[in-house]
């Protein structure tokens, strides 16, 4: 469980928790009750939850959700501004959602909100962040196999250089992928291309942490969409085709392999398209599964019988019922050793 999940803080300041976590890396604290709930006006109290944190490592901050989202834009504003002067901290308006009047009247008076997974306003630190809309998500993501081959450099510990070419064949890509996927990583600033040579070779521009934080805006779920299965029966057909299912969601955060009567499986799109309709849970079936279906190949970044940790952060971004902490130590262990051979 989540550190907000865990001390009784609100699902929605879990889910600002992790979004600020995500588009402030290192930047953001983790998120704690209020130490000093007794400088607050038992009016505020009343009327919102309110939370902790530290951000820039420095500067203390508030999270204010109203305990009732009908809350009119004047009386919000009315109650950050006594929030701020209270704690003496910035304070983050939190809601789920915001009309564009609400939004104006907020932005108009230089109110601090934060829109999980939506839009980060905060003037007091000069910061506007704001997620781009599905249509133009898909126009900035990186093409899947350009993903999975940077997750795959970013998780072997590759030398300086690498052939994009090479990576690209051991995903089961073609030539021309990879020149495309390379031409996207070279655009985007992640990777750097070599000069001269018939090959071109690539290396990251700049150290694994410092890429993969600069990367976010990019990477997506690899998750497409989830069917649930007979595992027995889906697992011969899987054995006998050759095609890997790791572990995937919250059952591949577990120390060993899952004991539960369900468990989640990754696989890829083209391998379902290829197996065709794999068998359905009936009455019969002593366990079922929940299949991911992925956009690139699982078992080309996976580690064991598991998908690897940084798809398994982005496949699990938004969503409740695991250890947020736990998982991006994960992701920071994974990107400080060489958890594939080069």
């Amino acid at each position: 469980m989540t550190t907000a999940v865990r001390t009784g803080l609100t699902d929605l300041v879990t889910d600002a928790q992790r979004y600020l976590r995500r588009i402030l890396p290192g930047l953001a604290s983790a998120v704690h009750p209020l130490a000093s709930s007794h400088a607050i006006p038992r009016a505020m109290s009343s009327r919102y939850h309110l939370a902790e944190l530290i951000l820039y490592g420095e500067t203390p901050a508030m999270l204010a959700v109203a305990r009732e989202p009908s809350e009119s834009s004047s009386r919000v504003i009315q109650d950050v501004r006594c929030l701020r002067a209270a704690a003496n901290a910035l304070v983050l308006y939190v809601s789920p959602y915001l009309t564009p009047t609400q939004r104006r009247f907020l932005v108009e008076a230089h109110i601090d909100f934060v829109v999980p997974h939506a839009q980060l306003f905060a003037p007091s630190l000069a910061i506007e962040f704001r997620d781009a809309p599905d249509h133009e998500k898909k126009a900035i993501s990186l093409l899947p196999s350009a993903q999975a081959v940077l997750i795959h450099v970013l998780l072997s510990g590759q030398p300086r250089w690498w052939s994009p070419r090479e990576i690209s064949a051991a995903a089961g890509y073609t030539s021309m992928t990879a020149s495309r996927l390379s031409a996207e990583l070279v655009e985007r600033g992640l990777v750097e291309r070599s000069k001269g040579g018939r090959e071109r070779f690539l290396t990251l521009a700049g150290n694994r942490d410092d890429v993969w934080a600069r990367a976010q805006p990019f990477l997506r779920s690899p998750v497409l969409k989830e069917v649930d299965v007979c595992w027995e029966q889906t697992a011969d057909v899987l054995r006998s085709a050759g095609h890997p299912a790791p572990v995937a969601g919250t059952d591949a955060l577990l120390a060993g392999p899952s004991q539960a009567a369900s468990t989640t499986r990754a696989l890829y799109i083209e391998t379902w398209r290829v197996l065709g309709a794999l068998p359905a849970p009936g009455p019969t079936c002593a366990q079922n599964a929940r299949l991911q279906i992925w956009a690139y190949p699982p078992g080309f970044t996976s580690i064991d019988d598991a998908v690897d940790p940084l798809s398994l952060y982005l496949s699990l971004q938004g969503k409740r019922g695991h250890d947020v902490d736990a998982l991006e130590l994960r992701v920071q262990q994974a990107l400080c050793g060489s958890v594939h051979d080069s």
